[in-house]
């Protein structure tokens, strides 16, 4: 995978970027990004065989402002700008894999919210990008909250955003619009029929020469104002249409879309039984915390001070569950093997889950 360094020149944001392995730069994709200036987007720049330059846009690491703190109203900011700018990597066929969607290399102005992406303009890329979701996952679960409001605002918008029907941007927008309305400008009203610079047609008759001089010239300005307003209105050039990165054939973004509904049977939930206790939960949201503050996870282990405040994330999607350790201090583990931290792990039913010392009985439902 390519090896990417953020960094700062001249007051702009400047990420590194050289090859590794098999790849190659993508020469048509390049020089794409090069005619073609689209807002929210870095613009790459050879420097060499083996090496990019992404310049383009002031700001900082997206992983640094979250950390800082953030609101319910600065989190959905966050997320309409990125999905905005995805939205347009979909119409214009961009490869999804040549996206980086990493907190640490997207880039966010700190005053205005704006964010910029780059594109991996390269053949044989063997980068692990794994979608918009999973993207979506890790801003939520890096990013501290300024209340517990704010974090709850985040994890209702994570578990609809992980829901088995699916993701689509269109229904995540519509979302952020009923929780953030101020993000979205409001409908323009419509102009009156009349304004102050506008007259009412005349129906007086023709000037003749028994007329006043002054009605005379009078006449000719109603008679002018009536020609001016029906003149139509000068020609506005068209905008410019940016061109698909494939025009013959777009690369439709399979997790982009829309799952049909389908009524289906009750849904029978996968389950963790806790071997100290007994106690046995479900895992009913598709993002399932488990730690010690009882504020902020789904499972409250108490009584055991080994256990990390938010120790460990179940997520559930497309029927399948997967772990991840949210560097806890004291490890997760399946069936004795370690879970990297912030690397989602498959559990399987009968598999045993080890948060520090406590044991939980996983079965899938």
């Amino acid at each position: 995978m390519a090896k990417l360094k953020f960094t700062e020149h001249g007051g702009e944001v400047c990420i590194k970027c050289r090859f590794t392995g098999n790849e190659m730069l993508n020469e048509p994709e390049y020089r794409y990004f090069i005619d073609n200036r689209i807002k929210g987007w870095l613009v790459p720049f050879a420097e060499g065989s083996d090496r990019l330059e992404f310049t383009g846009a002031k700001g900082i690491p997206l992983i640094n402002l979250i950390r800082s703190g953030i609101d319910k109203q600065e989190y959905f900011r966050i997320v309409k700008n990125l999905l905005d700018i995805i939205k347009v990597a979909e119409t214009c066929g961009f490869n999804m894999q040549n996206i980086v969607l990493d907190p640490d290399f997207i880039t966010i102005a700190p005053e205005s919210f704006e964010i910029a992406l780059f594109y991996l303009p390269l053949w044989y890329n063997e980068s692990c990008n794994d979608g918009i979701v999973n993207c979506l996952r890790r801003i939520s679960t890096f990013a501290q909250y300024k209340s517990q409001a704010d974090y709850s605002a985040v994890d209702g918008f994570m578990n609809f955003v992980c829901r088995a029907s699916g993701f689509t941007i269109s229904e995540a927008m519509e979302y952020i619009r009923r929780e953030a309305p101020s993000l979205f400008p409001a409908k323009s009203a419509q102009k009156p029929a009349h304004t102050q610079f506008s007259r009412p047609v005349s129906h007086a008759p023709e000037p003749s020469a028994h007329l006043s001089t002054a009605q005379t010239i009078i006449n000719e300005i109603n008679k002018g104002s009536q020609q001016f307003r029906n003149t139509s209105a000068p020609e506005v050039p068209e905008p410019k249409i940016i061109p698909a990165l494939e025009s013959d054939k777009k690369n439709v973004l399979p997790e982009l879309i829309k799952s049909e509904h389908i009524r289906s049977a009750p849904q029978k939930y996968p389950t963790l039984t806790r071997r100290a206790t007994g106690v046995t939960v479900n895992i009913d949201k598709p993002v399932f915390r488990i730690g010690k503050e009882r504020d902020k996870v789904d499972f409250c282990i108490t009584e055991n001070r080994t256990i990390s405040r938010l120790h460990a994330t179940i997520y559930t999607q497309n029927g399948s569950c997967f772990v991840e350790d949210n560097n806890s201090t004291n490890r997760t583990y399946i069936n004795g093997t370690p879970v990297p931290a912030n690397m989602e792990i498959k559990i399987k039913s009968g598999d045993v889950l080890k948060l520090s010392n406590e044991e939980f009985d996983f079965i899938d439902g």
